[in-house]
C-alpha cells in the first residue's frame, strides 16, 4: 500500500480517523457489501470550479461514506467535545444476512474510562468496535460521542484513533514518519508536527527509535509506535482491537501496564477489544461481557468476577464450581439452599430472586477451604472425597467430589502435604455462594 498519496490518505482514515480524506470501503473485499450498503443509492454531485460559471460544473459520483448533509459535519476537535468524552450506544444492532452479530446493545461508557469488550471469538465484540469506528454501518440503533450522534458520520469524520491487531505501520517510513503521518494529512506545519511527534514518542518511550523502520523494531516496540500514531492526532476516542494478541506472554504482561498508564495519562476514553480474561481483569475500569451478540453483563472487573449475573459470565471469567440446588427459605436476609451434599447458605443473589424453585450456585475454587481435623467452621461445611491433588508449587489444585458424584475443584495456596485420596471437609463463606439468574 505504499503507492499513491491518495491510497496513503485512505489508510490514514482507517488508522487514526483523520479528517479531510475519503473513507475506505470498511476493509471489505471488493464487490462485497452488507444489506445497508447495497440499498444506498449512489448520487451525483455537481462540483463548481472556482472562477467558472455554474453551468461549467462537472458531475462526480459520491463515494460510499461521503456525507453532505449539515447533520454530518465533522466533529469538533475542541470546545464542545473534549478528550474525556462519554460514549453511548442505544439499541445498537448489526445483522449479516441471517446472522445477528450484535443484538440491541445498550452501553454507556463514562468519560475517561478504559472500557473493555470481552468475549469469545464470534461474540460480536469486534463488530461493535468497527461500528464505533465507522467502518461498519449498524442495521439499527444509534451511536453518540458525547452529545453528538455520529451514527451516520463516516470514519474519517469521527475523530477516533484506531490501534489495529496487526499494527498497520508503513514499512517504507521511519518511526517518526509513521507517527506524524496523520498530522501531515491534517496539514500540521513541519515544525509543529515534529514537536508533536517527538512528544508522542517520548510518551511511549520510543524517542530514541525515531529514525528506525518498523522491520527494525520488536513486536512490543511496533505496538507502542501504533499507539503513538493514534494518540498524536488527539482523538476524541481511542479504539484498540486486540492490540496484544501478536505478542508473546511476557511482553503482553509488560504492555498491559504501559497501555493502561498511557490511557490514564492522556485522559482519553478508550474502548479495548479482547478475549483474554486476565487482560480485562487487570486493566479495565469497566467490562462488558458479550456472547452471541448479546451484552450479558456490564460492571467493574471485581463486580463481574465476584457477582456474576449468569452461568456464562461466571464460567467465562476464571474457574468456578456449579452446584445445583433448591431454595428452601430465607434466614436473616440470606437464602437457604438444599443441594445433594447438604445445606448451603448464600448472601449473594439478585434482588428479584424468587422465594422458591431450582437454582444454580457458583463457588470459586479459591473460596473453598480444606478444613483440618477438628477445625471449626460456622456454616457451609460439606464432606468431600479427594480424587486427585495437582501440585503446582505455590498452589495445589484439589479435585474433589461431594454429594456422591458432584465434581468440585479447590485451590490451596502454600499447600500442605495431603494424601491423594480419602475424605476431607470443606467450607466456604455465604458471600462466596453466588446464586445465578439462569
Amino acid at each position: 500500500m505504499a503507492g499513491s498519496p491518495c491510497s496513503q490518505k485512505r489508510l490514514a482514515g482507517c488508522v487514526s480517523g483523520f479528517r479531510g480524506c475519503p473513507q475506505p470501503m470498511a476493509m471489505r473485499p471488493p464487490g462485497v457489501q452488507d444489506a445497508a450498503s447495497a440499498a444506498r443509492p449512489r448520487m451525483a454531485i455537481w462540483l463548481k470550479t472556482p472562477g467558472k460559471p455554474a453551468d461549467t460544473a462537472s458531475p462526480v459520483v459520491a463515494r460510499r461514506g461521503a456525507c453532505h448533509a449539515p447533520a454530518c459535519a465533522p466533529l469538533p476537535r475542541g470546545g464542545m467535545l473534549t478528550r474525556m468524552t462519554p460514549i453511548t450506544l442505544r439499541k445498537l444492532r448489526k445483522v449479516f444476512g441471517s446472522t445477528v452479530a450484535v443484538d440491541d446493545a445498550d452501553i454507556t461508557i463514562e468519560a475517561g474510562d478504559l472500557f473493555f469488550l470481552l468475549g469469545p471469538s464470534g461474540c460480536g465484540k469486534t463488530t461493535l468496535l468497527r461500528m464505533l469506528a465507522g467502518f461498519t454501518e449498524p442495521t439499527a440503533g444509534r451511536i453518540f460521542l458525547g452529545e453528538h450522534d455520529v451514527t451516520d458520520l463516516p470514519a474519517n469524520r469521527r475523530n477516533t484513533g484506531m490501534v489495529f491487531q496487526g499494527y498497520a505501520l508503513w514499512p517504507h517510513m521511519t518511526v517518526a514518519q509513521n507517527v506524524g503521518f496523520g498530522l501531515q494529512v491534517r496539514r500540521v506545519g513541519g515544525a509543529e508536527r515534529e514537536k508533536q511527534v517527538n512528544a508522542a514518542l517520548r510518551m511511549v518511550q520510543m524517542g530514541q527509535y525515531a529514525d528506525r523502520r518498523p522491520n527494525e523494531l520488536s513486536g512490543g516496540q511496533q505496538q507502542r509506535v501504533a499507539l503513538a500514531r493514534a494518540l498524536v492526532v488527539k482523538p476524541t476516542v481511542l479504539l484498540l482491537d486486540e492490540p496484544l494478541s501478536n505478542l508473546d506472554a511476557k511482553l503482553r504482561l509488560e504492555m498491559r501496564g504501559q497501555i493502561k498508564h498511557l490511557c490514564k495519562q492522556s485522559g482519553i476514553t478508550a474502548v479495548y477489544v479482547t478475549h483474554d480474561q486476565k487482560e480485562a481483569l487487570s486493566m479495565a475500569d469497566t467490562v462488558a461481557v458479550l456472547d452471541h451478540g448479546k451484552v450479558m453483563q456490564v460492571g467493574t472487573p471485581r463486580e463481574l468476577y465476584v457477582q456474576p449475573r449468569n452461568r456464562f459470565v461466571a464460567d467465562f471469567l476464571g474457574e468456578t464450581n456449579f452446584i445445583q440446588g433448591r431454595i428452601k427459605g430465607r434466614d436473616n436476609g440470606r437464602v437457604l439452599i438444599d443441594c445433594p451434599a447438604g445445606r448451603l447458605v448464600s448472601s449473594t443473589f439478585a434482588d428479584d430472586l424468587p422465594s422458591d424453585g431450582d437454582v444454580t450456585c457458583s463457588i470459586r475454587p479459591e473460596a473453598i477451604r480444606l478444613l483440618g481435623e477438628g477445625e471449626p467452621a460456622p456454616e457451609n461445611v460439606l464432606t468431600a472425597r479427594r480424587r486427585e491433588v495437582i501440585y503446582l508449587g505455590e498452589m495445589a489444585q484439589h479435585l474433589l467430589r461431594i454429594g456422591g458424584d458432584v465434581p468440585v475443584k479447590a485451590f490451596e495456596l502454600n499447600p500442605r502435604l495431603l494424601p491423594e485420596a480419602g475424605e476431607t471437609r470443606i467450607a466456604f463463606e455465604p458471600r462466596d455462594v453466588v446464586i445465578l439468574s439462569d
